[in-house]
Order: structure tokens, then sequence, then C-alpha cells
């Protein structure tokens, strides 16, 4: 997903005198970058910085002024009033900030100033990231035999993902510059009996097919999704369901055209798929002899 429209002034924390200060990720969730290690909010409407902005003079008519956002030495330094006297919250301690200045070309003072976050592939990458999180949905789970239904001791139990979305792929541009940012899923079967190993399932998981060979050679397949529990449940000593769970784990990266790549933290979705486990007993009926 392209948004070649966004403004140069993507991560602007800070904007100029009269607007409202950024909303945290709690108040404002569709405008922050959530999961961002940037760990605060960006605005992304806001004016180019070297742009005409608003009101800002001119109308390209000869002889009138035109004003422009210009890079200038970090005035909080030695004066912090200045966030006070243009109504500016302070960035946050850790960030890395540009201050400007508004400037016009008739030369009169300067009326605005605003802090924005550099836009660097990394920064612009870690705004994506905290868009494309909220694109990774909770697992839902098809088993067979059906959630909630017991399983018989030593017949495998198959699970699959039915809303298994494979990689999922968002874009940004800025200034020229691009950043695609791509998380790619895998898939972890966790039984949950006491004693058995997680299963690294293929793909989006195995569906049981009752048409195909037999249950034990579909479940021993490679990249199976599947398990045959042991243990019964509900006897003493053992819980009334075994605690398995299905989870979908993202590994998260970005490329950027300018050729510099990256890791994001990576995110993982779990749903719970408690099992009961009853044992079947056969009864073998001798016959008589004469």
């Amino acid at each position: 997903m392209i948004r070649p429209g966004i403004a140069a002034g993507l991560l602007l924390a800070s904007a100029v005198l009269g607007a409202p200060s950024p909303a945290r990720a709690s108040e404002s969730p569709g405008r922050c970058a959530t999961y961002s290690p940037l760990g605060y909010c960006v605005d992304w409407d806001v004016p180019t910085p070297g742009g005409r902005p608003s009101g800002g003079g001119g109308g390209g008519s000869t002889g009138e002024a035109v004003c422009s956002w210009r890079t200038i030495t970090d005035p909080s330094g030695s004066d912090p009033s200045v966030f006070f006297d243009f109504g500016l919250t302070p960035p946050p301690a850790d960030a890395t900030v540009v201050w400007q200045a508004l400037q016009c070309s008739d030369g009169r003072p300067s009326s605005s100033l605003r802090w924005i976050v550099p836009i660097t592939p990394g920064n612009l990458a870690a705004t994506v990231h905290g868009e494309i999180v909220g694109l990774l949905p909770q697992p839902t789970i098809n088993s067979s035999p059906p959630v909630g239904t017991a399983s018989i001791v030593d017949v495998p139990v198959f699970v699959e993902v039915t809303n298994w979305t494979g990689d999922v792929v968002d874009s940004a541009c800025v200034g020229g510059m691009c950043v695609t940012v791509t998380a790619s899923p895998t898939l972890t079967f966790v039984p949950g009996e006491s004693g058995s190993a997680a299963v690294a399932c293929a793909g989006a998981g195995t569906r049981y097919d009752p048409d195909g060979g037999p249950i034990e050679e579909q479940a021993s397949a490679e990249g199976a999704c599947a398990h045959a529990y042991r243990l019964r449940t509900g006897v003493e000593g053992r819980p009334e369901m075994w605690a398995g769970s299905v989870a979908v784990s993202w590994t998260i990266s970005w490329t950027a055209s300018t050729g510099s790549t990256g890791a994001l933290p990576a995110v993982t979705r779990t749903t719970q798929v408690p099992r009961a486990v009853r044992e079947v007993q056969a009864v073998v009926v001798r016959g008589e002899t004469a």
C-alpha cells in the first residue's frame, strides 16, 4: 500500500504556533505508531518543510513575500521559555530532532517555530511498522476434532489457521525516499500436554483429509500441524484440559530505496486451544468353543 502523498514533514511531533499538541497512542490510535520503537506519536498531516505553508504570504505575484520553513540551531538550550512562548510541547528526552523557523522573504521576524524528527529510513520504517502491526490478525482456528471436542489418546489432532494472511506488506514514500516493510508469518502449535514439544507447522497448518491416506501418515508428513496426545486428562494429577495454543509470529523487516535495510520488533498473536483427551477401551468378546 503506497502513500506517495505523505508530506516530507511526516514525523512532525510538535507543530506550528496554535496547533494542538500530539495525542498519546491511547488517545488517537489511528494516527500513532503505537508499536513504534520511537515510543511516541507522529503526525501524518503537516506542511512540507521548505514549501509554502498556508497563510504564509505570497500569491505568486511579483514582490509578494514567500515564507518557508528553515532549519535553525536549537533555541531551547539557552532559552527554555521558547516552549511556552511558541506554544510547543518539548520533544522526548531521547529523541533526535531538528528545529525550524518560519522565515519570509520580506525579512520580517519569524513568528512560528517547530521541531520535527528527521526523515530517515529507520524512522520512516518505524512509523510504517506501527501501522502494519494493526493489520496482523488474531489467529482463527479450525481443528480436527473441533475445538471443544475431546480427542482420543494416540489419535492425531490437526490444526490450521483459517485467516492466514501470508506476508503482509506496507510502504510509504517521503521526499523521494520510499520504505517497504514486510511481515512474514510462521505458525507454531503448542499441544500443552505434559512433556510434549511445540510443533513447527508449514504455512497455515494442516486440515485432516478424510479421503486422504491413513491418519497417522497425514500427521507425520513433513510440516504437518498435528499432534497425537498420549496422556488422558481429568485423572488425578492432570488438568481437565491440556492448555494448548496456536501462535502466529511475524518477523518484520524493512528495505529502503536508498539501499538501507533493517529489522523491526517481531509480533506474535496467540489463540488458546485447550484440549480434553479421553481414552477409548475396546471390549473383547471371546467366542465359546464346542
